[in-house]
């Protein structure tokens, strides 16, 4: 892929998706459609979602009325200082395997603070699959610059050359960023905050290592060939309503099915792109690594799955996440599961204050209203609840369960 331009083209105009358009999986966003051109399964798109923006007048009242009313208290008649607007933030939000931007709460609890949240669909996912293609199928994770480098571009150009972006992945959206920041060195990306990001195969690199001859040899039967892991259908479990979990989403609210099958060349590309994060990666910016405080694989349900991450190895991504630059922040959230962002009220309360605390100080370098904060929390606290718990509204610094800093 090297010394070639792998940044998408937007549609002509005039042609469908070019624009935002309403989007019609969440009521009050918006979605627009790039054209990423050839890979090695053809044509593909992949698709921007964000939240409907305010108004220009509503938009800055909210991101600027702490600070506005400030400075508006420290001028005097003497010396007039002209106010300034704070610097726009920004999330880029990449989901993981069998996925797909659903995850409202997140984006809403970011709008709130004034950090503009945009999220993308990667090829043949979710709004981005179209029919005939085989669902999630990639050959190489580094294809994926192509609709990165294009919302990256997007948001510079809609927020202005002075805004300031956080990269959020998870799970293997936190692997394919991990490679992307380390390939593309992105301008205006001053973080990255990954979400139990699969940095690393279940088990350890040693497991990786020894099973990659047993993949040569089904790639034999072609890449496409599907391999024979069995899903129990537990991490379903500890999310869906109607199973025990927390939420109610249409877990494919599509019209075409998407079965999703792990297949061998996705599989190699998913070696290829682990054996990169061991070798060592130059990711140049603050890194926050986030990951639940027990993993849980097994092959029969337990309850402690719903407080645990019930998909990959926490310590296997602990270890790996050393390899991704000179600052790497390591965050354990007690109960968490496999998305912090879906867990119980009190973890996922804690995950959202730690990362919002976290970002604050290294994606933009300024500290968000205290009361806005409290006010955020509370809402992503109550998101998706069963029943209706109660908690502190401050959020202690032990809440930051096991952090290390690594600085090289």
């Amino acid at each position: 892929m090297d010394g070639l331009d792998v940044r998408a083209t937007h549609l002509p105009d005039g042609l469908p998706g070019d624009q935002w358009q309403d989007d019609d999986v969440i009521a009050g966003y918006q979605r627009r459609t790039v054209v990423l051109g050839q890979d090695s399964e053809g044509d593909s798109i992949a698709t921007f979602i964000r939240k409907v923006p305010a108004s220009d007048d509503a938009d800055e009242k909210r991101q600027g009325r702490c600070l506005r009313k400030l400075w508006a208290r420290t001028r005097t008649t003497v010396f007039h200082t002209p106010e300034r607007r704070p610097r726009p933030k920004a999330i880029m939000y990449i989901h993981g395997w069998n996925d797909y931007f659903y995850r409202r709460h997140v984006s809403e609890y970011w709008e709130s603070l004034g950090v503009r949240f945009y999220a993308v669909d990667l090829r043949r996912y979710g709004r981005s699959l179209r029919s005939g293609e085989i669902s999630g199928y990639i050959d190489d994770l580094h294809e994926y610059r192509a609709e990165l480098n294009a919302l990256h571009d997007l948001i510079v150009e809609e927020q202005g050359p002075d805004v300031r972006i956080m990269v959020v992945g998870h799970s293997q959206g936190g692997l394919i960023a991990s490679l992307w920041m380390n390939t593309d060195h992105p301008t205006h990306v001053t973080a990255m905050a990954l979400n139990s990001p699969w940095l690393e195969l279940q088990g350890n690199r040693m497991l990786r290592i020894i099973s990659t001859p047993v993949l040569k040899g089904l790639l034999l039967r072609g890449a496409h060939s599907a391999l024979p892991i069995p899903d129990p259908g537990f991490y379903q479990r500890t999310i869906l309503r109607k199973l025990g979990g927390q939420w109610d989403y249409d877990a494919y609210p599509f019209s075409d099915e998407q079965q999703f099958l792990p297949r061998a060349g996705w599989l190699e590309a998913i070696y290829r792109a682990q054996a990169e994060i061991a070798g060592g990666l130059d990711i140049q910016v603050p890194v926050l690594v986030s990951t639940s405080d027990r993993t849980m694989l097994q092959l029969t349900w337990d309850e402690r799955m719903r407080e645990s991450d019930s998909v990959l190895d926490v310590i296997a991504i602990r270890e790996a996440a050393l390899k991704l630059g000179d600052l790497v922040t390591i965050a354990t959230i007690h109960q968490g599961i496999h998305d912090l962002t879906m867990s119980y009220p009190r973890p996922r309360r804690r995950y959202f204050a730690m990362v919002t605390r976290w970002a604050a100080q290294n994606a933009w370098h300024e500290e968000f209203p205290e009361q806005a904060v409290a006010d955020a929390l509370a809402t992503v606290s109550a998101a998706g609840e069963r029943t209706t718990n109660s908690f502190d509204d401050v959020v202690r610094q032990n809440d930051f369960e096991a952090s290390t800093t690594r600085i090289v």
